[in-house]
């Protein structure tokens, strides 16, 4: 059975809703859609046997852009886009 794949793809999406919303619970601010579909590429990454640092920070960059331009700005949905200790 493949556990590291399946373990970093579900660690991704636990990270991607952690910092995508924040834990008011315990304190822990939001960090918005760019940090978290960043943090999501890389952890998700880690699954593969041929990870590569230079190519999941293109993809990164680039995956983070096109959720900004798409749901931010064309879709207009109202969820933060950057962390709370820098705003809107």
């Amino acid at each position: 059975f493949a556990w590291r794949p399946l373990f970093f793809i579900i660690a991704a999406n636990l990270a991607f809703g952690v910092l995508l919303g924040g834990l008011p619970s315990i304190g822990l601010p939001h960090m918005g859609l760019i940090a978290a579909t960043i943090a999501l590429t890389f952890i998700a990454a880690l699954a593969s046997d041929e990870f590569d640092f230079k190519e999941v920070l293109i993809l990164s960059i680039i995956l983070a852009i096109g959720c900004y331009l798409t749901f931010i700005k064309a879709l207009n949905l109202q969820f933060p886009a950057w962390p709370a200790f820098i705003g809107r």
